[in-house]
């Protein structure tokens, strides 16, 4: 069932698209497009057509401002760098998850750094916080399940 808001925006629009085929049908009894090229006719149903645009986006559009949508912040991250702040969750070190990954230690802390400034934390401690709060909040159907340890 449509909601009452939007059942008087597709009452409003209807009769604005009624009231437009009245004048068309207006335009040809009374033979108007004698008077007036085509180009102009179509020029003036373009600039109208796109007033009411904007005049209803302004009206009932969404506004960004009151959007209540909390974005998770460890969506930011790679999928290296959100298996590293698993790893960084755990207590692993960083030599321990260089070991792990089978990379050098300077790569793990470039990914570090890297979730660091994503997450907007400057520590391990802050950034293993966040995961806590939002490692299982599966945004899609199409996320994996989240892992039991």
């Amino acid at each position: 069932m449509l909601q009452p808001q939007a059942l008087k925006i597709l009452f409003r629009t209807s009769l604005v698209t009624a009231g437009v085929v009245v004048l068309y049908q207006l335009a040809n009894l009374f033979l108007v497009y004698h008077y007036f090229k085509y180009e102009y006719a179509l020029v003036i149903a373009v600039i109208i057509a796109l007033a009411s645009g904007i005049f209803l986006t302004k009206k009932y559009g969404i506004n960004n401002e009151t959007n209540d949508v909390v974005e998770n912040p460890l969506d930011k991250l790679t999928a290296k760098e959100l298996q590293i702040l698993k790893l960084i969750h755990e207590g692993k070190t960083n030599k321990e998850i260089a070991a792990i990954n089978f990379v050098e230690l300077t790569t793990i802390k470039t990914h570090v750094n890297n979730l660091y400034g994503k997450l907007e934390v400057n520590d391990r401690k802050a950034a293993s916080k966040i995961y806590a709060q939002h490692a299982f909040s599966t945004k899609s159907s199409f996320s994996p399940p989240p892992e039991n340890s």
